[in-house]
C-alpha cells in the first residue's frame, strides 16, 4: 500500500491505513471475491485516501467498504479508480510543447521544446527555432521538470471518505477482482487390467490479476455463477454515492455444498499467491477406483473406434466426492513397464453418485465399416434404407463394441440380424461381440415415414 501527498482542499483530510489478514474465494470463470481488514486513521468530516494495494484486474463498482464496528460510519463519497499508469510514452505525451532535455549515449545534450515522437525518434524544437531529431536508441538520460498530475504508478482507488470520528477505525474491504482463475487437474494411473484407477487430484490456481496476495486464506467455489454482460465501456472517473518440517501440518481442503455451487476451503494454512504464478494444491489423496473400460463405433463417423474409461463417483466405486470440472490425465501400467501417457480428457462438475465418461483415444487395432447398402421409397410418404456394418478385430483377445448410429427422426428398425437397443428419439445402439483375430457382419434395415 503507498502514500500519496494531497493537497487538502476546504475540510478534506489526507487518512492512513493498515492492511491486514486477506481472504480469497477463487471462481473457476476467471474471476475471485477478496476480502480484507484495514484500519484506517479519519479524522472527522471528510478525509482523502488513496489505496493502492489493489489488483490492476479489480471491477472498481464492486468495491464495498464498511466499518467493523456499528457504532462507526465510514462512507465512500467518490471513487476514483485510476488505472492510466505512467510510462514512458505517456510521460512524454503531457510534455508535448513544454521544454525537455535529453543526454544522449556520446554525451551530447539537446534541450528545447518536445514537439514529437514515436518509438524512433524523439523531435525537439531548439532556443534558435532549428529541429533536433534524436534517435531514440542513443538516448541516454531524459530530463523533465517534474512528473506530470494525475499519473501513479500502480492501480489506485481515490477516495472521499465521510468519517462520523476521528480516530482509528476498524474497516471491512471486499471487491471482485478478473484474471484469477482455477481448475482440477486429475491424474489417474490404470493397471494392468484396465479395471482399477489409481486416481490423484491437484488444484491448480492461476493468479494474473496484476497484484500479489499474501497470507491467503483460500476458498474454492465449484460451479457456474451467472454473470452480467460485460460494459463495453469503462469510464475513467467512476463516482460512488454514499448510503519448520518437523512441524509441519498437510493442508486439507474440505468441501461443503454452498446454495447451489460447491465451496472447496484450504482449513490449516494460508497461503502466498503471487501475481503471474501458477500454484498447485493437493485435492484429495490418491485412491483406487473401479473403471469399465469401453469400446464406441460411431458409425455416421468414419472408422476409427473410440477408447473410453467410465467409473460412478459413489463410494462403492471408491469415491462419492464432488468432482470441480478439470482435465484427466490417464497414465497406463503394463507387466513391468513404468507408467506411459494414453489420453487426456475435460469432466464436467459432477456431483455424488453421477457417471464419469471420458475419451481417452483411439483404438489402433480395431476398425469398423458401416455403409449404406440400399434405399428405396415403399410410398411417397415412408423411406427404407438397409445399412451392412462390419466390425475387424486384430487384438489377441476378444471385444465387445457399442456401435451407436443417429437416425434422425420418425424411424423404425424393420429388420436386423442382432439386438439393439433405442437410446433415444434419435439414436439406435448395437452390442456386438467380436473374437480376437476375427471379425463381425451385421445388417439392419429403417424404415421412416412422413
Amino acid at each position: 500500500m503507498k502514500k500519496y501527498i494531497i493537497t487538502l482542499i476546504g475540510t478534506l483530510i489526507f487518512c492512513t491505513a493498515v492492511l491486514y489478514a486477506t481472504d480469497m474465494t477463487v471462481y473457476n470463470q476467471n474471476f475471485a471475491t477478496v476480502r480484507s481488514e484495514l484500519s484506517i486513521v479519519l479524522q472527522k468530516g471528510l478525509n482523502l485516501y488513496s489505496f493502492d494495494d489493489i489488483p490492476a484486474a479489480i471491477q472498481p463498482t464492486s468495491v464495498h467498504l464498511e466499518p467493523v464496528k456499528s457504532s462507526d460510519t465510514v462512507v465512500i463519497m467518490l471513487q476514483n479508480f485510476e488505472y492510466d499508469l505512467a510510462n514512458t510514452n505517456k510521460i512524454l505525451d503531457k510534455y508535448l510543447d513544454k521544454t525537455i532535455t535529453l543526454i544522449t549515449i556520446s554525451g551530447e545534450l539537446f534541450s528545447g521544446i518536445l514537439k514529437s515522437f514515436d518509438y524512433d525518434t524523439i523531435v525537439i524544437q531548439n532556443s534558435n527555432g532549428g529541429i533536433n531529431m534524436v534517435n531514440r536508441d542513443e538516448v541516454q538520460n531524459i530530463d523533465l521538470e517534474k512528473m506530470p498530475e494525475n499519473f501513479f504508478t500502480k492501480p489506485t482507488l481515490n477516495w472521499e471518505l465521510l468519517s462520523n470520528k476521528s480516530g482509528d477505525t476498524p474497516c471491512k474491504l471486499s471487491y471482485i477482482t478478473n484474471n484469477i482463475s482455477w481448475d482440477a487437474q486429475y491424474v489417474g494411473i490404470l493397471d494392468n487390467d484396465d479395471k482399477h484407477l489409481n486416481l490423484s487430484s491437484w488444484i491448480s490456481l492461476k493468479n494474473n490479476s496484476g497484484k500479489a496476495f499474501k497470507d491467503v486464506t483460500l476458498k474454492l467455489m465449484a460451479g457456474d455463477v451467472n454473470l452480467a454482460p460485460v460494459s463495453p465501456t469503462m469510464q475513467r472517473e467512476m463516482a460512488m454515492k454514499a448510503d519448520g518440517f518437523l512441524d509441519y501440518e498437510q493442508p486439507q481442503i474440505t468441501e461443503k455444498e454452498f446454495f447451489e455451487y460447491h465451496l472447496y476451503t484450504l482449513e490449516n494454512k494460508t497461503v502466498d499467491i503471487n501475481n503471474n504464478q501458477q500454484k498447485q494444491l493437493s485435492l484429495f489423496d490418491p485412491t483406487d477406483v473401479n473403471v469399465i473400460k469401453i469400446y464406441r463405433y460411431n458409425t455416421n463417423y468414419g472408422n476409427d473406434i473410440s477408447v473410453l474409461i467410465s467409473f460412478k463417483n459413489d463410494e462403492k466405486s471408491g469415491l462419492g466426492i464432488p468432482l470441480p470440472m478439470g482435465k484427466l490425465r490417464i497414465f497406463k501400467t503394463q507387466d513391468n513397464d513404468a507408467a506411459e501417457f494414453v489420453g487426456e480428457d475435460h469432466i464436467e462438475h459432477t456431483p455424488r453418485n453421477e457417471e464419469v465418461e471420458i475419451t481417452i483415444g483411439t483404438a489402433f487395432d480395431i476398425k469398423g465399416e458401416c455403409i449404406l447398402a440400399e434405399s428405396n421409397r415403399p410410398s411417397q410418404k415412408s423411406r427404407e434404407e438397409k445399412y451392412e456394418c462390419e466390425i475387424r478385430n486384430q487384438k489377441k483377445e476378444p471385444v465387445s463394441i457399442e456401435v451407436t448410429r443417429s437416425l434422425g427422426t420418425n424411424w423404425t428398425i424393420t429388420k436386423s440380424d442382432i439386438s439393439y437397443t433405442k437410446k433415444d428419439a434419435y439414436t439406435v445402439e448395437f452390442q456386438v461381440k467380436v473374437p480376437a483375430e476375427d471379425k463381425v457382419n451385421f445388417y439392419f434395415t429403417v424404415l421412416y415415414k412422413y
